[in-house]
């Protein structure tokens, strides 16, 4: 992306209200003050503008000049690049590291709770397969409403539970227990300072807001179980999504890694980490499948390509720490950690040279899932069979007085 930011004109982000990524993306331009038009993505919008960047995900940001940019992290580090705007990306080498570290672990690592909390639970998934009927779904599927709500869940169910090694109750407690872990986590830092790292925020903060905002902070269960537990961080939630550039620009800029961030960043070094390696020898090996021990318990998850380029970006970004800079980091992600940051690099060649214009491409010319993966049966027949369809979604400005209202809204509301 080349002077898209100083371009005139609004960017157009095309995703779902209640999405992970989407929603982590819409904080990050509202915070920067970056003007952007929103679509709530029906089924054929979803299959035509999957086709534009050769990934099926969320979400998809046309930009002013008509060109397209997706995945959330590369569009956050472009747009940091560019002096004109208010700057969340740390000056201080350590601290830069530390905020990319943990924005990579909320959006990769918080993924199987933020899922399983949504599908798991009865009243969860009535709310939102319901709601994927008259968004993601819809405009396009001939099956009623209801029998369309249960292919939907089975489907998720089968995704983000199973395929995430959600395989028996011991399994869905780790997972249960890895959002309390999180809150009890927060709550502190977050009862202490307005952000994570001070008084403005930083990417490692728009990295937590995809899975708690949309996620812990609005699905039914995981959000009570948020306001009672970790009132602090549902306040944080409002705090930065109504956070502008005119406001944030009188506080200092983040300088240093407040003490009482390590236990956060030494829970996702041991958990994460190791997770990356296992995922990364799978890959490797060309299994389809990633083993690993974590809690007591032996996991069997999907092996996931876009992680092997994870893991590589961090292991290049500490090593290309100073020396003391690195010393500094081992402190607080402990030595297993830092042995894994410092060691061997792999990045095949169609991970590397990456933007947020250019994903990598593992399976030629197809379109690929956002783990850059070959997509699965169902996303092979959305693609199918919606890419001829009209889609019925206009781009909508989302803001402070604006006549926006949900899609589920304007369908029930009184006549």
């Amino acid at each position: 992306m080349q002077n898209n930011i100083v371009q005139d004109g609004h960017y157009t982000i095309h995703g779902m209200f209640c999405s992970y990524f989407t929603k982590k993306l819409e904080t990050y331009f509202r915070v920067k003050g970056i003007p952007y038009k929103f679509v709530e993505m029906d089924a054929p919008g979803f299959a035509q503008s999957s086709q534009k960047m050769g990934v099926m995900q969320l979400p998809l940001v046309e930009c002013p000049d008509g060109s397209w940019i997706c995945d959330t992290t590369p569009i956050i580090q472009e747009f940091e690049a560019d002096p004109s705007l208010l700057s969340l990306r740390p000056k201080d080498p350590f601290a830069a590291f530390c905020s990319y570290f943990l924005e990579d672990c909320f959006d990769e690592w918080l993924w199987a709770p933020a899922l399983y909390y949504r599908w798991a639970f009865p009243m969860d998934e009535i709310r939102r397969s319901e709601e994927f009927t008259y968004t993601i779904a819809a405009n396009g599927f001939k099956f009623p409403r209801f029998i369309l709500r249960r292919i939907l869940t089975f489907r998720q169910k089968a995704v983000h539970l199973k395929a995430n090694g959600i395989t028996s109750p011991a399994h869905a407690r780790h997972i249960e227990q890895l959002y309390l872990e999180l809150l009890d986590l927060l709550q502190p830092i977050l009862k202490k300072r307005p952000f994570l790292f001070g008084d403005r925020p930083c990417e490692a903060d728009i990295g937590l807001q995809g899975p708690v905002f949309p996620h812990f902070a609005n699905d039914p269960t995981s959000q009570e179980i948020m306001q009672v537990r970790a009132p602090h961080v549902f306040r944080w939630v409002a705090r930065l999504w109504s956070s502008r550039p005119d406001e944030l620009s009188a506080t200092n800029e983040i300088a240093s890694v407040p003490d009482n961030l390590k236990p956060l960043i030494q829970k996702f070094a041991g958990e994460y980490l190791p997770y990356l390696i296992a995922n990364r020898q799978a890959f490797q090996a060309g299994e389809e499948r990633t083993q690993y021990t974590l809690g007591g318990l032996n996991w069997d998850v999907v092996t996931a390509p876009y992680r092997v380029y994870c893991l590589a970006q961090l292991q290049q970004r500490f090593q290309a720490l100073s020396p003391a800079e690195q010393s500094k980091c081992r402190a607080f992600v402990g030595e297993d950690a830092a042995s894994i940051l410092d060691g061997e690099i792999f990045c095949p060649p169609e991970m590397q040279n990456v933007t947020a214009a250019k994903p990598a491409k593992l399976a030629g010319d197809e379109v690929v899932s956002r783990h850059w993966q070959k997509k699965s049966w169902f996303e092979k027949y959305l693609e199918s069979s919606r890419m001829d369809s009209k889609s019925q979604r206009v781009p909508e400005t989302k803001e402070e007085g604006t006549d926006w209202l949900p899609i589920y809204f304007e369908h029930h509301r009184a006549r």
